[in-house]
């Protein structure tokens, strides 16, 4: 007799096995492409090119879902759409608001926007985005924000 009760305890112990197995392929899986890693985030400019961002107003960006993009470039808010494929991004011409900035403010601002609208590929290294453009010799570099 405790051969068939071994017998029936393996059985249910394989049964559970495939059960768990089955459940767990349900599960969502947090993305490991560039699209799914970007999805969701919010990055503070540290860099534009080969200067610093102004520490009172650095610039953000915002990838949000649905390939939507939005932010701030030191005193206007901004959005568009982001084209991801494998490494490489493009970004669509931005819509922002025009509220009137300090000289210096509307300075980094434009040549944030344009810098961004001329993305062509980026890396992702820990906390720290970088982002390389036709408009600039060297990159934008972020640190996340969200989620930390």
């Amino acid at each position: 007799m405790p051969s068939h009760t071994c017998i029936g305890e393996r059985i249910l112990a394989i049964a559970l096995a495939v059960c768990v197995v089955g459940c767990n392929q349900l599960l969502p899986t947090k993305s490991t492409s560039p699209e799914g890693m970007l999805a969701g985030t919010t990055w503070q400019l540290q860099l534009l090119g080969t200067q610093g961002a102004l520490e009172a107003q650095q610039p953000t960006l915002e990838f949000d879902k649905g390939n939507r993009i939005s932010g701030t470039g030191s005193c206007n808010h901004f959005n568009g759409t982001v084209t991801i494929s494998g490494k490489s991004m493009s970004i669509s011409p931005l819509a922002s608001t025009r509220m009137a900035c300090a000289a210096a403010l509307n300075q980094q601002e434009q040549t944030y926007f344009a810098a961004l609208q001329q993305a062509e590929w980026f890396l992702i290294a820990g906390t720290t985005l970088t982002i390389y453009t036709r408009a600039m010799d060297q990159p934008l570099v972020f640190f996340r924000t969200q989620p930390q």
